[in-house]
């Protein structure tokens, strides 16, 4: 049998501002990063919570939750996945404008028990808040030190696809 491989797909994106998950205000563009980004979990066609990036997320009390991360994951420059990068795009939605605010404006703290493993203290009982935990993680270290909002870097992900560029009428994936 003959194998075809597409090697170019080209979508229609229209009032393109940011390929930042956390930035756009593009629907678009938010399905366009489901390729990039891995949330923490995600849902399946029957509203179930998988596992994406977190392999576990407990209750342990009314409020409190402890998110145990895959640490198998990998950011596309090689780095692995960590508390931090979760506890820096809580952080940062909570901070600015994102589509994902109302999934993070209830938790009121953030603890990094190790490497993989977080603990979210919530303001308030949410039930089924582990289905809040469905936006896209970014990257600590590749905004270390600088103003997320004002960066012009491309960001990095952990998704299937990475972006390899970027410009004003087009975006190129790999």
């Amino acid at each position: 049998a003959e194998e075809n491989i597409i090697k170019d797909l080209r979508l229609a994106v229209t009032d393109f501002d940011t390929i930042n998950p956390l930035i756009t205000n593009n629907k678009e563009i938010l399905n366009i990063d489901t390729l990039i980004f891995d949330p923490l979990f995600s849902l399946n066609e029957n509203y179930e919570l998988i596992p994406c990036l977190a392999t576990e997320c407990s209750k342990t009390g009314d409020n409190t939750y402890v998110v145990k991360l895959d640490n198998t994951m990998k950011w596309t420059n090689g780095l692995s996945l960590d508390a931090d990068d979760v506890k820096f795009t809580i952080e940062t939605i909570k901070n600015g404008n994102s589509v994902y605010k109302y999934n993070v404006e209830h938790i009121s703290n953030i603890e990094i028990i190790d490497n993989g493993t977080i603990k979210l203290t919530l303001d308030a009982n949410i039930p089924f808040f582990e289905y809040y935990l469905i936006f896209p993680i970014l990257s600590s270290t590749q905004y270390n030190g600088e103003d997320f909002y004002a960066s012009q870097q491309v960001p990095i992900g952990t998704g299937r696809y990475q972006i390899s560029n970027v410009s004003t009428n087009s975006i190129t994936l790999t």
